[in-house]
């Protein structure tokens, strides 16, 4: 249990008013008085507030009948601006500048030359570095980046990186000193970085229980339970990418064999048709898109969609979750036919009422669009209603 002082309840409340409006687009202040049971002078001193500090803004007034009519509130396109960035294991890295609205403002991009933590944390610092050049820097938010692997978020620290092969690596340290101070930065996991992407600027928002599936140069899964990430034991939570479904043989990347994401990941689909997978994701999916209606291609594609379906019916069964947003490179490739095998196996092997009512989606935020995860991950370090530190309760 916990016991807020006053300034806590106030910031509490702030939280609550700016999501609903995030929520609903738009909102009266009376609407929100009467969604909350506020009073109306606690309404207009929390709308003060975060009018004062540029996050909403009186957008017209609604459309009434009678009576006056009400002022509508919305959220600020032009208020305090994020940086998303994002590691991929394939050393791509991106960042943007962003609107509050979800706008990319400007956006960079680079591979880093090898996959040593200095360079990669060097490439992400500087990258952000020409995002800010001509933009107002007082007026950042926060900057959030994505990174592959177990992250203990709290601490920004790489457990566990497969691919990259780092361990206990202390990457909020690594480039916080070099970005801009009395700013919030917060690096997490990758695909909790998609999924949050999904809750604040995707198919999610309207979703209290659902799963982000993450294919595409590696295979993750991201939970909402209750409009609340589900991160587990140590952050550990939704590797799915490393559950071993089969007696396959075929080596991963994290040393063990058989797992899910040998037979998912793109890397090891090109290895398998090409006999290499050192393309880049963009390449890849590009020559699998245009082959795609080649029986050798259409085969592969089928048995790692089915894969996924596979992967769908076991969360679906365990979780029952409203929806499942597939998500990464590999859902560009052909996404009504991921859809189609994914669904196929999910009928087959889940619950006929769990499978039935689960909707099955492919994110819209796509290739330019990923950086928005980055974002994403700020706008929940700021807006989280569940994580309360010890200051709370003095």
């Amino acid at each position: 249990m916990y016991t807020f002082t006053a300034s806590r309840i106030n910031e509490v409340h702030k939280k609550l008013v700016f999501r609903l409006v995030w929520k609903n687009k738009s909102l009266s202040r009376t609407q929100i008085g009467s969604f909350f049971g506020f009073s109306k002078s606690t309404v207009s001193q929390i709308v003060k507030e975060l009018i004062a500090e540029n996050l909403l803004i009186e957008s017209g007034r609604a459309k009434s009948s009678v009576g006056k009519k009400p002022v509508l509130l919305s959220i600020n396109p032009d208020g305090p601006r994020l940086i998303g960035s994002l590691v991929k294991d394939s050393g791509e890295i991106a960042a943007a500048l962003i609107s509050l609205n979800g706008s990319i403002l400007h956006k960079e991009s680079c591979t880093a030359r090898d996959a040593s933590p200095n360079q990669v944390a060097r490439e992400v610092v500087h990258l952000i570095q020409k995002v800010l050049q001509n933009f107002p820097q007082e007026n950042i938010l926060g900057i959030g980046i994505g990174v592959p692997g177990i992250v203990h978020h709290k601490q920004g620290t790489i457990e566990y990186s497969a691919h990259f092969s780092w361990k206990n690596l202390p990457f909020l340290e690594m480039v916080k000193e070099y970005l801009l101070k009395n700013v919030p930065v917060v690096i997490d996991n990758r695909t909790i970085a998609a999924t949050l992407g999904e809750m604040w600027f995707g198919l999610a928002q309207e979703n209290k229980n659902f799963v982000c599936i993450n294919c595409g140069e590696a295979l993750g899964m991201g939970i909402v339970i209750e409009e609340r990430v589900y991160r587990g034991a140590e952050d550990g939570a939704g590797e799915v990418g490393h559950i071993v479904l089969d007696n396959s043989q075929e080596s991963c990347f994290c040393g063990k064999k058989g797992c899910l994401e040998t037979s998912i990941a793109l890397p090891k689909i090109m290895e398998k048709l090409n006999g290499k997978n050192y393309y880049d994701t963009e390449t890849a999916v590009q020559i699998l898109t245009e082959k795609r209606k080649e029986s050798k291609v259409k085969k592969s594609l089928e048995d790692a969609f089915l894969r996924l379906g596979d992967l769908a019916a076991v969360v679906v069964n365990i979780l029952a979750p409203e929806k499942v947003v597939f998500t990464g490179a590999l859902t560009q490739v052909d996404p009504l036919l991921l859809l189609e095998k994914v669904k196929e196996r999910l009928n087959e092997r889940a619950l006929e009422p769990l499978a039935k009512k689960v909707k099955l989606t492919i994110s819209p935020l796509q290739r330019d669009k990923e950086v928005l995860w980055g974002a994403a991950l700020v706008m929940e370090h700021l807006f989280n209603l569940y994580e309360f530190t010890k200051e709370d309760t003095k």
